[in-house]
């Protein structure tokens, strides 16, 4: 079958664009010679074009393209490796002394956390060896609250900082976010837990003039929020969804909206800026007679747009979804025929040039797919039912029959109601199966009651937007800006209750979801597969998508059974505690010396995503000191005050003072964990025969300094779980 390519110049090219920036980053950034690989392609295609214009067929036409294509993966490479940081002769990875200290530009938004503030500062110099020198690269920077004053640090700042900043380390648990590859996907590799005191400012020097005013904006209307709105649930929802500011959510609220399916209308990105966007657009519809009064119109609408962006701090989800509904509005005014696809291909072309990166961006791949489930699978959805039924009923309005308008108005609302909430449907249906193959494999769950959350709280979110804005607005306006916040507060208290029932529905969130990127591209393969089939009504599309699907079925069989067999022994790195799982098949007990529970992020960070990995849903916890031994073992509280568990074959001593017992070999336990400091003198351990012994992250680093050459001269092996990672043992 020959794909009708012709349509859609842009999207040809963005997807070779994207190609040659996944070359790049999957062949482990070999090409030193981008540049001229990009030279070699672009003298190719102009002498190809010239023979190609000389003998004039298609097979010299099809050269001439194919090599146009080649140019923009050859693009994609260079521009790639241009903007990799990393391999710079002046990046801070290349310095060869350790820094004393340096000097770099706050260079993003301060987030504000509990006890804390997280931004970037883009690095100027750093002095090593006494001596300072121009450097680049970027440093994660959390920096304490160290008085009343919310911010301390400022986008612009330039700081002055005593001591070195640390490589980003890797995930020390299984299946734990990979921090250190997000930031490396914005050019970070370092990081700096500061210290009160440790830092100086030197004076005010913004990168960007526009984002910095943009940011003093947003904190003023979000210091005019936190005044109008006492209530601190539904001011997190009010600044997150006005301004985009999500440090105040209640944690409760934030799992709500995720487990219902609704976190996007929080996001402020393409649904927020549709939102400005629609009744702009309705407004100047009449208004498009000639060409004047469309240029016009579209000056307006992207000039609100952009001046939203503003109000918003000029993030980038915002920036790209301005960018998409402004290559609309332009296309409108100097009437061009839209496609759908090719304005997608560009948005996504222009983002992409300006940093390949994004392409890594989990709010980029979703909304980029979002939108094009919405363009695709919408209209076909909405054609299922037929509301000419309820057309027949309308009919042009009379002026003669003015005294019954209020009753014709409501007659058409009714009559058209079915056909928003329809509409609505499809268009969350649609997002919702063009992302949940990426949602699961980032996420690990799927919201069951999506379709319904969404077709209540999308129209909410609107008018929460709206009053939102227009309380900003007249704020200055005693009794209208009072009314405004008030009709602002109650929405946002509706639509939190509303997702609050939601989430408490039966089966509302299926959690748990372990997929790799195989699998994930391979749902998406099935899901194209099924939609050229309806497409096309050819057998070939079918039947191939039945063949991955039974693969897809086989792997997840061979998981499950060999789930059910599996029998682990694992010590996470958990700062400052003690915890440890006992996994038998998809059953497991959860021991820590913390009040660990589903909720707790200590838990959901580090444990939560290797259990569901492994197939263990809900796992039983308990207490280190607690008289309650963990499902499936037993133990012994010996007479130091230290304890031994049994469970399966395996028996564990758990140290947490000196060891005592006399003769320690009686104990013979397979391994042994130390936490807690505890005083312990190694000698005393060489009569124990064990495996392994495991030093915990409830272990301070000077006593695991004194501690481990001690190990070292005695032969005995051991693992440090704040420098290796957790351990985790296959037991059989």
């Amino acid at each position: 079958m020959r794909l009708p390519w012709a349509p859609y110049p842009f999207l040809r090219i963005t997807l070779c664009f994207i190609a040659g920036i996944l070359i790049y980053i999957f062949t482990g950034k070999e090409f030193r010679h981008s540049q001229e690989i990009l030279a070699f392609f672009i003298l190719a295609f102009v002498l190809t074009c010239l023979v190609s214009k000389h003998l004039k067929t298609a097979h010299a036409t099809a050269v001439t393209g194919t090599l146009g294509l080649l140019c923009f993966v050859a693009g994609g490479i260079w521009l790639t490796h241009w903007h990799t940081e990393s391999h710079r002769q002046d990046h801070l990875l290349q310095l060869p002394g350790q820094p004393t200290a340096y000097v770099g530009v706050v260079d993003d938004f301060v987030a504000q956390k509990t006890g804390y503030q997280s931004t970037v500062l883009r690095l100027e110099q750093v002095q090593a060896d006494g001596v300072w020198r121009q450097v680049t690269g970027k440093v994660q920077l959390s920096v304490p609250h160290d008085s009343e004053k919310k911010y301390e640090v400022r986008y612009g700042d330039r700081l002055l900082i005593r001591g070195a900043p640390q490589a980003v380390p890797p995930p020390t648990n299984p299946n734990q976010f990979d921090y250190k590859q997000y930031l490396a996907n914005k050019n970070i590799y370092h990081r700096h837990s500061l210290r009160p005191q440790q830092y100086q400012l030197l004076g005010t020097d913004p990168p960007n003039p526009i984002k910095y005013y943009s940011i003093i904006l947003r904190r003023k209307l979000d210091a005019i929020l936190q005044e109008s709105i006492e209530e601190r649930r539904e001011y997190g929802i009010s600044t997150a969804l006005v301004l985009g500011v999500k440090d105040d959510m209640d944690n409760a609220i934030r799992s709500a909206y995720s487990s219902t399916g609704t976190m996007h209308v929080l996001a402020v990105s393409g649904l927020h800026v549709g939102m400005i966007y629609l009744p702009l657009s309705l407004l100047f519809k009449k208004f498009r007679r000639n060409k004047s009064q469309r240029v016009f119109g579209a000056v307006v609408i992207i000039g609100f747009l952009m001046l939203y962006a503003f109000l918003t701090g000029l993030s980038p989800s915002v920036q790209r979804a301005v960018l998409m509904f402004s290559l609309v509005t332009v296309a409108q005014a100097i009437r061009r025929k839209t496609n759908s696809y090719n304005t997608l291909a560009i948005a996504a072309f222009i983002l992409l040039f300006l940093d390949p990166y994004y392409l890594f961006d989990v709010g980029f791949q979703l909304s980029f797919l979002a939108v094009l489930g919405i363009v695709y699978l919408q209209p076909k959805l909405n054609r299922v039912l037929d509301f000419s039924c309820f057309e027949a009923h309308h009919r042009p309005f009379n002026f003669k029959e003015i005294k019954k308008a209020p009753l014709l108005v409501a007659k058409s609302m009714v009559l058209s109601l079915p056909e928003t909430i329809w509409v609505s449907f499809t268009l969350s249906v649609a997002a919702q199966l063009a992302t949940s193959p990426l949602g699961i494999f980032y996420f690990y769950q799927f919201p069951v009651y999506f379709w319904f959350a969404n077709l209540l709280v999308v129209p909410l979110a609107m008018l929460v937007l709206y009053m939102g804005v227009g309380a900003l607005f007249f704020s200055c306006v005693p009794l209208l800006g009072w009314a405004l916040f008030r009709l602002h507060f109650g929405l946002i208290w509706c639509m939190n209750e509303f997702n609050l029932w939601v989430e408490q529905l039966p089966h509302a969130v299926v959690q748990g979801i372990d997929i790799n990127a195989l699998q994930t591209w391979l749902l998406y393969g099935i899901m194209l597969l099924l939609l050229l089939f309806m497409a096309y009504r050819r057998l070939s599309y079918l039947a191939v998508a039945v063949l991955v699907t039974a693969m897809l079925a086989f792997q997840q069989i061979q998981k499950s059974g060999q789930q059910f067999r599996q029998q682990r022994f694992a010590v996470y790195n958990l700062r400052g505690n003690t915890a440890f799982a006992l996994v038998n098949g998809k059953k497991a007990a959860v021991v820590s010396n913390a009040a660990l529970h589903p909720a707790a992020p200590d838990y959901t960070f580090n444990v939560q995503p290797h259990l569901w990995q492994q197939g263990v849903m809900k796992p039983d916890f308990t207490q280190i000191n607690s008289s309650v031994p963990p499902a499936g073992a037993a133990y012994a509280m010996l007479p130091d005050s230290n304890i031994v568990y049994q469970w399966q074959d395996l028996r564990l001593l758990v140290l947490t003072k000196p060891l005592k017992v006399q003769p320690p070999e009686l104990l013979n336990p397979d391994f042994v964990l130390i936490t807690k400091n505890a005083r312990l003198v190694p000698e005393d351990l060489q009569p124990l025969q064990f495996r392994k012994l495991i030093l915990d992250a409830s272990n301070s680093p000077w006593y695991l300094e004194r501690l481990k050459p001690q190990l070292l001269a005695l032969h005995i092996p051991f693992h440090d779980v704040s420098v290796d990672g957790a351990f985790v043992a296959e037991l059989e």
